[in-house]
């Protein structure tokens, strides 16, 4: 422990020096063994990881006898710990100065407590188990070493924005993994579809980066550091230090605090696709399958969700910001489950899924409740791999078809596959008790049915589509008569989208991390199973205890939902039993209307035509966003090309041109090769002169 601690610098590192192997030497020596590199870096680097979270559980464990041992009482199994007494623990483990310029100063270092290495323990453990898959899946690519080396580098850049122990290297990272996601996404760039995937999530995301650069610069603006805490001497030189004494502030930078929220809220709402910065991850499925399964669970878009979680005491101060982010979290979890209902291409489904879910998380951080936001972030980053890496298989079995009205009865071609999505589509929609989704899921509806009840019937609401929509897909899939696509020719498939075509439909290398992916999307619920080990463990990090006392200091009754704890026994059984109901009834609708009989689906469809256009346009929000913005923007840019090319080069080219004409001219009526001429303008000259000096 103390080595991984002393040496946390190794944690990023790894990935990034097996993606410059990968990189620099897969194209000549390397080749089909490129991935070798990234999986004994990754897997390394996941190794680390979880030396750091079993020291770190030791340290929490230890914490807790000795303090129980000072107030004279013994540890019980389900003991409810005063939250208010948890020790904070947290390191931070400098690097280097990285930028010291007049008063600013950033250092490379990290800064590890309970959040930091939970997160790690998702991006490298997930991310091992999706670059073991992708060694079956990219068999045989053209860009097969390209492809690995990326992979490296983007779980480098999540590994250094979960690990910064300031802003700036988190924005290190948040760049990083946007564009990482864009030479991942553009993958197959020979396709325009691809490529202008990649444009659109590149561009998409800038919006919101640019509203948290400006947030982090008003950070060191009023509090002088972008650190978040100090040199843990009891100094308060942190910015979560510093904000917790919020009424000792001077006025101006009470005011300025309160702006800060939203300005971070912004970067988040882009990189975790929620609404109106959600358009680019569902186009993201161009890239490859495994990049899906990267970008949906285990890196990129949980890094909104993980920075309001590391930054909540700075969302605290402001109840507004943290009701926009609930807000607009409910709205997004519900806007996409809607359009989920409606898409018949595999990989989409799942797409707006990840976006609904990412909305429950964001309503987890928006009410209170960041143990519960964080706990249904690992439990999605299980269930979510389990899906997309599922569907991979399900795409190379049907040589890259994705129609769900084109395939059927596939348990008969893809056994095993079949009930490893089962369990995923189960944990996903949510089913009662046995699943994780269940759980992280009841979590945060419990908690924003205690702080906002119109966001918690949202949620249930929201829920219930979900549970629809989920099993809409397996009943499709693998139920019923056998049904499979005409077998395409070569590779292309006409679909925007990568397939590979094997014999062994469900090879080892696959089937294997999927059937660990299943075991976590099962008894990953159980880490805080009511009062469990989760939120005791989330309960010592310093940035949630320092956003718990300001809002307890506040006068906010809170603690129960803030660290996920049960609070009322009765209320909380009644919602796991409704939360539960409502995930049935959705499995129930879903099987009567696409298994019991497939017509009833359609004959609904056509009796709502107009829901049903509008679901299948998905609002026209790309339209709206294509003739409202892009559009204007293409013209202005048109107009200013103009403007470049006729007035700015246009003067260019003049002066230029001057010199040309003038030479030209002087060489027909001056210089014509006479001595006489010559002769005549040299007295001529002489004349001039002395006319100018002498008169």
């Amino acid at each position: 422990m103390s080595f991984v601690l002393n040496n946390s610098w190794l944690i990023p590192l790894l990935p990034l020096i097996g993606a410059a192997i990968s990189g620099f030497f897969g194209a000549r020596w390397l080749k089909d063994r490129s991935h070798w590199p990234i999986w004994l870096t990754v897997g390394a680097s996941a190794v680390l990881s979880f030396i750091l979270l079993l020291g770190m559980a030791g340290q929490v464990r230890q914490a807790e006898h000795l303090r129980l041992a000072e107030e004279g009482q013994v540890q019980r199994p389900g003991m409810v710990v005063d939250p208010g007494a948890r020790k904070a623990i947290g390191h931070t483990d400098p690097w280097f100065t990285w930028i010291s310029a007049g008063e600013f100063r950033a250092s490379a270092g990290a800064w590890i407590d309970p959040l930091t290495v939970v997160m790690l323990c998702v991006v490298t453990g997930i991310g091992l188990l999706i670059v073991i898959y992708a060694r079956g899946y990219m068999a045989g690519d053209s860009g097969y070493f390209r492809f690995f080396a990326y992979l490296g580098l983007f779980i480098f850049m999540m590994s250094v924005l979960v690990m910064g122990e300031n802003l700036v290297m988190l924005y290190l990272g948040w760049e990083g993994v946007g564009l990482c996601s864009y030479l991942l996404i553009g993958h197959y760039y020979e396709r325009p579809s691809a490529r202008e995937a990649a444009k659109k999530a590149f561009l998409v995301n800038r919006v919101g980066d640019f509203g948290f650069a400006l947030g982090i610069m008003l950070v060191f603006l009023v509090f002088g550091t972008v650190s978040y805490f100090g040199d843990g001497a009891g100094t308060m030189t942190g910015v979560l230090e510093k904000v917790s004494r919020y009424g000792e502030l001077p006025a101006w930078q009470q005011h300025a605090v309160m702006w800060i929220p939203f300005l971070l809220m912004l970067g988040a709402f882009g990189k975790s696709a929620q609404f109106p910065l959600y358009v680019w991850l569902p186009d993201a499925m161009e890239g490859p399958t495994p990049v899906s399964a990267l970008i949906h669970a285990a890196t990129m878009v949980t890094a909104g969700v993980y920075m309001i979680a590391r930054c909540s005491a700075l969302f605290v101060v402001n109840e507004a910001a943290m009701l926009t982010v609930a807000a607009v979290g409910a709205f997004t979890a519900i806007f996409a489950a809607t359009i989920a209902l409606r898409q018949f291409d595999l990989k989409k489904v799942f797409a707006y899924s990840t976006i609904s879910q990412l909305g429950f998380m964001f309503v987890g951080v928006g009410v209170l409740a960041p143990v519960a936001g964080v706990f249904h972030l690992v439990t999605h980053a299980f269930f979510k791999a389990l899906l997309f890496l599922s569907s991979g298989v399900v795409m190379h079995a049907m040589a890259g078809e994705l129609d769900l009205r084109k395939m059927s009865g596939l348990k008969a071609v893809l056994p095993r596959t079949r009930w490893l999505m089962l369990a995923g589509c189960a944990a996903l929609a949510g089913f009662p008790l046995i699943t994780a989704g269940f759980y992280s899921k009841d979590e945060i509806v419990v908690a924003a049915m205690d702080r906002h009840w119109l966001i918690g019937l949202v949620l249930l609401g929201t829920a219930l589509l979900t549970a629809y929509y989920t099993f809409r897909v397996y009943f499709r899939v693998f139920e019923g008569p056998l049904v499979t696509p005409p077998p395409a020719e070569g590779h292309g498939h006409g679909h925007g989208h990568d397939e590979h075509s094997h014999h062994n439909h469900e090879p080892a290398v696959m089937i294997l991390p999927l059937a660990v992916l299943a075991i976590g999307a099962i008894v990953a619920g159980f880490l805080n199973f009511p009062g469990g080990w989760l939120g005791e463990f989330l309960g010592h990090s310093p940035s949630l205890q320092v956003a718990f006392h300001m809002t307890a200091a506040a006068g906010t009754e809170i603690e129960p939902v803030f660290w996920g704890q049960p609070g009322e026994h009765r209320i909380h059984v009644q919602a796991m039993a409704i939360s539960g109901l409502v995930a049935v009834l959705g499995i129930l609708l879903a099987y009567w209307l696409h298994l019991q009989e497939r017509a009833r689906a359609e004959q609904l469809a056509a009796r709502l035509p107009g829901v049903t256009r509008v679901l299948d346009g998905k609002y026209w929000v790309d339209e709206i966003y294509q003739a409202g913005i892009v559009e204007p923007l293409r013209r202005v840019g048109r107009v200013f090309f103009g403007i470049d090319r006729l007035v700015i080069d246009g003067l260019l080219w003049t002066v230029a041109y001057v010199p040309q004409v003038a030479a030209l001219v002087m060489k027909i009526t001056v210089q014509r090769g006479s001595l006489q001429g010559y002769a005549l303008t040299m007295l001529f000259g002489v004349v001039v002169i002395l006319l100018l000096v002498f008169l």
